[in-house]
């Protein structure tokens, strides 16, 4: 008769009901629900009927046999459980260790657990199929007439505890989440007959898809990309929120960046600038990936294309500084690359090709293929358009700017030596506000620091901020010139010079240091 025969099918399919449906649905129904008092939220309901619906096959299974439907049913019920899994889990999958919601089992937090039961599912269905080697079992998938099979004493009480099971998570679901049109909350109160009801989770209809829910923003304003933002801009200084701002800073000298950057596969625009006084040569970026050096009259030396599809994703790079003698230049999702000045003859022909899509030569990525992701708390959901390094310590800086969901500016601290979060601080102002104004609204899209200050341009308001960096707070306000959109500063003596967008064209724009 061997080992492939419809009794050993029946035991086996009756017990991975149990296992998928009776046990851990049963667990999280009644011990956490009832005993613990644990409230499942939306995602988790969510989880649940995915259990539910594949449970509920097996028992159609065991009652009318191997039908094609109800393989189908099952395997559909295992993709959506998979997906609502993944999508719950990532949440807080950047968490520290040890961090979750809710308790935990056997160290994995009972949201996540739903990735093993619907990945034992597809495996355990594949291995199911292997019983239609038997004659009655296969002539289940395709019959057209049904069958109803004899249930024996075991598969009786799977299918009775499993009913309870389903019965029982009805009626928590009806006391927690309520009936149409309420659905159940994202933070859930305890399991109490004093539970309040919600309609409000399809608002989220109302905003556009995503495969990660909240967890997405809107990408910045980048100079020389304008696109439509939810953050309206005014170009006014005197609409900010200071009561005092000091005169428009001094143009020195304009002239168009002697070159066109260029990007992989020939796009991007100019972002970043920077200065390296050591050897007077500045560094430019582009937000497709390339980086150029330039001398003290902007003529290139050198520049490269960084292979930007292989690898941690940088989005568009948009800020660059000198540490040392390398330009480090980061993606506004705090994403960052490194690329330095060498002799050819010390150049790796294989780490050069690997590394980047076109080269001049002599530049090599010193950290090869690593781009460290800046991991951030406070700026978690915001992103940044500036990175400058303080050239008295081993630290460089980055401000996070606002979005549609997250508004004001966090001041990001990041160790030179390890690449990590040295710190995050909430900027604030110690000057004069107007009545029921902040500056939470300012709009940081350029920057560079010295002695301690960082100067940084907000595209809203058109204003220098000078931010001490020990006490993250705006010290001073200036006005700027009406110059254009500007994407990068950097400090040369008693210049700062911006790599101003006009017209489609990106010009160099020196002007006056006010901290000199």
């Amino acid at each position: 008769m061997g080992f492939f025969n419809e009794k050993n099918f029946d035991f086996f399919m009756a017990t991975a009901v149990l296992l998928v449906l009776a046990i851990p649905v049963g667990i999280a129904n009644f011990y956490l629900g009832y005993v613990i008092g644990e409230g499942p939220c939306t995602l988790c309901w969510w989880e649940r009927m995915g259990m539910v619906v594949v449970g509920g096959a097996g028992i159609l299974i065991l009652r009318y046999g191997l039908r094609a439907r109800y393989i189908a049913a099952i395997l559909f019920a295992a993709a959506y459980g998979i997906f609502m899994t993944l999508r719950h889990a990532s949440f807080s999958v950047y968490r520290d260790v040890g961090m979750g919601f809710g308790g935990d089992i056997f160290g994995a937090h009972t949201y996540t657990w739903g990735i093993l039961v619907y990945w034992v599912v597809v495996v355990v269905m594949g291995i199911f199929m292997l019983f239609a080697k038997d004659k009655v079992v296969a002539e289940d998938i395709s019959r057209e007439h049904t069958r109803i099979k004899p249930l024996s004493k075991y598969s009786s009480f799977v299918i009775a505890l499993s009913l309870i099971v389903v019965l029982s998570n009805a009626v928590q679901a009806l006391i927690s989440a309520g009936y149409p049109p309420y659905s159940g909350k994202g933070s859930p109160e305890r399991i109490s007959l004093n539970n309040t009801w919600t309609a409000g989770v399809w608002k989220r209809f109302e905003k556009p898809f995503s495969f990660t829910g909240s967890n997405v923003v809107e990408d910045p304003f980048i100079a020389g990309e304008p696109k439509e933002k939810s953050i309206k801009f005014s170009a006014n200084a005197k609409d900010g929120a200071f009561v005092d701002i000091k005169p428009a800073i001094a143009v020195k000298n304009s002239f168009p960046l002697p070159f066109t950057t260029k990007g992989i596969f020939g796009k991007g625009v100019t972002s970043g600038l920077a200065y390296n006084a050591k050897d007077d040569v500045f560094g430019i970026s582009n937000t497709e990936g390339s980086v150029y050096f330039a001398d003290a009259n902007f003529k290139e030396i050198a520049h490269a294309i960084i292979d930007k599809p292989n690898g941690r994703n940088i989005k568009k790079s948009v800020a660059s500084t000198f540490v040392g003698d390398m330009l480090v230049t980061s993606g506004f999702n705090k994403t960052i690359f490194a690329v330095k000045q060498v002799s050819k003859d010390k150049i790796d022909p294989y780490k050069e090709w690997v590394t980047f899509r076109e080269t001049t030569g002599g530049l090599e990525m010193p950290w090869h293929t690593d781009r460290p992701a800046l991991l951030t708390i406070r700026a978690k959901k915001q992103y940044i358009l500036t990175l400058s390094k303080d050239q008295n310590s081993n630290f460089m800086y980055m401000i996070s700017v606002p979005n549609d969901r997250v508004k004001g500016m966090i001041l990001i601290k990041v160790d030179t030596k390890d690449r990590l979060l040295s710190g995050e601080t909430i900027i604030t102002s110690s000057l004069a506000l107007k009545e029921k104004r902040d500056i939470k609204d300012y709009y940081v899209t350029a920057g560079d620091i010295t002695d301690g200050k960082f100067l940084a341009y907000s595209k809203n308001y058109n204003t220098l901020l000078v931010i001490d960096l020990a006490s993250a707070k705006v010290i001073d306000a200036y006005e700027m010139p009406q110059i254009g959109d500007i994407s990068g500063l950097a400090i040369k003596g008693d210049s700062l010079f911006t790599l101003a967008h006009k017209d489609g064209k990106v010009e160099v724009v020196e002007l006056d240091n006010p901290l000199m």
